[in-house]
């Protein structure tokens, strides 16, 4: 929601591109960092559905505090609650059904994505619906804060399933090691390192692209805000189509071998259209760059969790190793949209692609062997 909202986010409180990011990305992703690895090493040793029910609840809040919010410090405030709690419920979510199918992660990701564009998919409609009749983002934070309660009900509602006898995963994997220990074994591991910082690349073709492209739209090409949100759900839509393409290929490719034909993909669609002369060029345009750029989260991912199989929750923590990028990358965006315009801030983002490609080629020579 807030990054399809963006270019109405940044009318309501009159703030500049890189003032945008400070409220969505900066601000929330610095309380995140010093909070969510330690619920992550938790989780590798306590009950996950107590941080996944929490996570929604600690949502719902602060869905409902955004849609009331009167300034942008109390803006960023609310999305700091709503970026810590989805990273908990919603990372430790993945984490585990990652454990659960061991044996086939890209594919069980690239379904996770798949699944997950559900709700990308809703937010740009709900816009679209609420700027159809009159309303504004505020009413569509509201209404996601009802949906995540009854979600909620669900989950408490729902009994969690007792775990295989003979599974070699179980709820506390490492429990004879302490916190800090299962934190350094990871950090140690360079291979992880290296995959976790591709995954952090892929913040460029996701929430960083919707917000940019979304301003782009509305700056460059005089779009309106269902052009915007239209463009926003043919990313989606694109990136369904490639996740179902990608779960494909994976009975018959390697999960590297996918990784670098999408990320090749990726760069070929993304240059055309940033060069898309009309708000229905670009929106098409959009399918193709959403198709190609949409398995290359659940692909780096699968390699980063294979480094660690048993230590889930640890592998999630030393991901805030590259925190401090993840937060410097859409400052930046946004300062050089700010001073040489959004066209020239979203070509940085085909970096994504390209570093993926790279990163691939590292770890199978030189990474390996250490």
């Amino acid at each position: 929601m807030p990054g399809v909202a963006a270019a109405d986010l940044e009318q309501a409180f009159a703030m500049s591109h890189a003032a945008l990011t400070l409220a969505t990305f900066l601000g929330p992703g610095v309380i995140a960092l010093a909070v969510e690895p330690m619920l992550f090493l938790l989780a590798d040793r306590y009950p996950r559905q107590h941080f996944i029910r929490g996570g929604v609840a600690a949502m719902a809040a602060g869905a409902w505090i955004a849609a009331l919010a009167p300034t942008p410090i109390a803006l960023a405030l609310s999305l700091s609650i709503l970026w810590i709690a989805s990273g908990t419920a919603t990372a430790i979510a993945q984490a585990t059904l990652v454990d659960r199918f061991a044996h086939e992660r890209g594919r069980t990701l690239a379904r996770w994505s798949l699944w997950s564009l559900t709700g990308d998919l809703a937010a740009p409609a709900l816009l679209a619906a609420l700027t159809l009749v009159g309303e504004t983002w505020r009413a569509g934070f509201a209404i996601v804060g009802a949906v995540l309660v009854v979600w909620l009900l669900a989950l408490i509602a729902t009994k969690e399933p007792q775990p295989k006898t003979d599974s070699p995963v179980d709820d506390k994997p490492h429990a004879e090691k302490s916190l800090w220990v299962a934190l350094r074994d990871a950090l140690r591991d360079r291979v992880l390192i290296a995959w976790l910082f591709g995954t952090t690349l892929c913040d460029l073709l996701d929430e960083i692209l919707v917000v940019f492209a979304s301003i782009h739209l509305r700056v460059d090409l005089h779009a309106s805000a269902l052009w915007q949100s239209a463009a926003v759900a043919a990313l989606v839509v694109g990136g369904a189509f490639g996740l179902v393409a990608c779960d494909r290929l994976l009975k018959f490719r390697s999960e590297r071998w996918v990784l670098v034909a999408s990320a090749l993909g990726t760069a070929v669609a993304y240059v055309p259209w940033l060069a898309a002369p009309t708000p229905l060029m670009s929106t098409l345009l959009m399918l193709a760059v959403g198709a190609c750029a949409a398995p290359l989260y659940p692909l780096a991912a699968a390699q980063a969790y294979a480094r660690q199989p048993e230590a889930s929750g640890a592998v999630l923590a030393a991901g805030h190793l590259f925190t401090p990028l993840s937060l410097a990358l859409p400052v930046l965006v946004g300062s050089v949209a700010d001073h040489f315009g959004t066209t020239a801030a979203l070509t940085l983002l085909v970096a994504q692609p390209l570093g993926l490609v790279v990163l691939v080629a590292a770890t199978r020579t030189s990474l390996r062997s250490l």
